[in-house]
């Protein structure tokens, strides 16, 4: 008997962090022919890798589908009939790497390219059709809060900017990992508006953990900013931080508490009540 062994292909192997490709360039890197390759999510014939494909601000034709990268977790929403979503689910166990290709908009890049952002890993998702999933950036280091030292050292000017030009072929804009260790000293890892901690729930596997949300989204910057910390980073749990972003309008923390706060007002009186009857 004879048996035939398969051995499928990393597409990260062939891919540099955090340049930038557009689905034809793709297409000749990997001798890719099937013209799914424009979906969302896409995995090439012959590879273990699930590429996924967003775009933050969609054109006025699309889906508007929720999607944002804080420079660590990229949350999104799946299609709505689900048809790919196991891919992103089950990718661990099917031994495919999740590979991430973003953009602010459609005309950020030359010839409507994407940002190659590396491997992530799937943490959770929540609702159905569509999905809203989370990811965990795996290739993008961060820099611990440790080597971070006083409060005046870290309010260095040229340390605490972000959103700075850079040219590497074509513009893109630049998020400082440094702010993130900043406003966990700062700040701590507990939730501003509704007080979550995720070690308090997960013990030490959650230690640390904490989303960092911007004040003041970096699209809104006309140019390289100053950000303070202090002031214009705070650290959110994920639910709490998808609320804020939830409409294209955002909340304000103060106004996402107020939400908070009525809930569990109208919740207290419906206890009240029941004990009464």
């Amino acid at each position: 008997m004879i048996f035939t062994l398969y051995i499928l292909m990393k597409s990260s192997y062939s891919l540099e962090l955090n340049s930038i490709y557009s689905r034809k360039e793709l297409q000749n890197i990997f001798s890719i022919t099937d013209a799914t390759i424009n979906n969302g999510i896409f995995q090439p014939k012959g590879h273990s890798s699930i590429w996924i494909f967003v775009t933050k601000n969609k054109t006025p034709d699309k889906t508007n589908y929720y999607d944002d990268f804080d420079g660590e977790i990229l949350n999104f929403e799946g299609q709505t009939k689900g048809r790919t979503d196991y891919k992103i689910t089950e990718h661990s166990e099917a031994g495919n790497e999740l590979l991430v290709f973003y953009r602010d908009n459609k005309l950020e890049y030359p010839n409507y390219s994407f940002k190659y952002l590396g491997k992530f890993e799937y943490i959770s998702h929540s609702g159905n059709a569509p999905k809203m999933f989370s990811l965990q950036a795996k290739d993008i280091g961060l820099i611990d809060s440790g080597e971070i030292g006083s409060i005046q050292d870290m309010m260095d000017k040229e340390d605490s900017r972000e959103g700075k030009e850079k040219t590497r072929i074509q513009t893109y804009y630049e998020r400082n990992p440094k702010l993130r260790a900043k406003a966990l000293k700062l700040h701590g890892t507990t939730c501003k508006v509704c007080g979550f901690n995720f070690s308090e729930i997960y013990g030490k596997y959650g230690e640390g953990y904490i989303e960092i949300h911007h004040i003041f989204p970096l699209s809104s910057y006309k140019k390289s900013e100053l950000v303070n910390p202090m002031t214009d980073l705070v650290p959110l749990c994920s639910n709490c931080h998808r609320m804020i972003h939830r409409k294209k309008q955002l909340l304000s923390i103060d106004e996402l508490k107020k939400i908070l706060e009525t809930q569990f007002t109208m919740a207290s009186d419906m206890s009240c009540h029941l004990e009464d009857v």
